[in-house]
């Protein structure tokens, strides 16, 4: 017996859902056909690759080493085909593209758009992720590039800057401070909040930001979604600081800059370093309208 791709994506697949069904389901085969393949792989590399625990499946320690190696190769053959497919055009292939959930909801559904218009026979898979996720993706080679906040340490990543934004406070019209353009940090002291859960690289930039200025934030809601935080703020009684980008003046809401200091975020271009950065990757990147932010105030009354 040969050790086959098809074999690979199953335990790949597997190794994301940890649950059989879930994984037949996303690979569109059926359970017997995963099963099938999966004793098949294991009995090719000799080892027992998954746990059983309860209903679902976990990584042994021989699976979690194969983890990387399996992701690579898929990664290699993929930059293969997408070499090849250059030379016809770029006509053939799969462009994996990881990105936070605000960056997909703005600048990079024009990109996905405009690339295929482009290039209609290349299917673009794009996945909204944390930033720690997305690093990680990109190490195992489960991901062709990410689109993500700059890592601190970048480690095994090359990262092409894209662009610097500020945080902005946003509030309801109602909020104490609601006719106020612009305000020291120091100035949130005590007012109550509504932000991302500390795992968050934008809430880690907050709470440094306001630990600069000595003052220890209230926070009063943690919610993973920047769209869920602007629907709290709703209520006049909590306010919210989120990527300028992703804030939008709208007739209940202000947006307020901050200053002294500013806190502000860089997204940058992952790349896993010595990776092959295919044509398709590279033309995506190239699409990318990302633009200079506006400075918003209060929206127009």
């Amino acid at each position: 017996m040969s050790l086959e791709l098809r074999h690979l994506r199953y335990f790949l697949e597997l190794a994301q859902t940890e649950h059989l069904t879930q994984a037949a389901q996303n690979l569109f085969i059926t359970q017997s056909t995963l099963s099938h393949g999966l004793r098949q792989l294991e009995e090719e590399v000799g080892a027992v690759l998954f746990e059983r625990v309860g209903r679902g499946l976990r990584l042994s320690d021989a699976g979690r080493s194969l983890r990387g190696y399996a992701a690579r190769a898929l990664q290699e053959v993929e930059a293969g085909r997408m070499a090849l497919a250059e030379i016809a055009g770029l006509n053939a292939g799969t462009l994996r593209v990881g990105t936070l959930a605000s960056f997909g909801r703005t600048f990079i559904p024009p990109a996905v758009s405009a690339f295929s218009r482009r290039y209609p026979k290349v299917q673009v898979a794009v996945r909204e992720l944390r930033g720690g996720e997305i690093e990680q993706m990109l190490l195992e080679g489960r991901l062709d590039v990410g689109i993500s906040l700059c890592p601190a340490a970048p480690h095994e990543l090359d990262v092409d800057p894209l662009f610097d934004e500020a945080l902005v406070l946003v509030v309801h019209a109602d909020h104490p401070l609601s006719k106020r353009r612009a305000l020291p940090l120091k100035a949130l002291a005590g007012v109550p909040l509504a932000m991302q859960p500390a795992l968050f690289v934008t809430r880690r930039i907050v709470d440094e930001a306001f630990r600069s200025v000595r003052v220890s934030p209230v926070i009063r809601v943690e919610m993973d979604s920047i769209e869920s935080l602007v629907k709290v703020c709703r209520d006049a009684a909590t306010a919210t600081l989120i990527p300028e980008r992703a804030a939008h003046p709208t007739d209940d809401l202000r947006v307020i800059r901050l200053h002294s200091p500013t806190p502000r975020r860089s997204a940058g271009v992952l790349w896993r370093r010595g990776g092959a950065r295919n044509v398709a990757a590279l033309e995506f990147v190239r699409l990318l309208a990302v633009g200079p932010t506006r400075r918003r105030a209060r929206s127009p009354r």
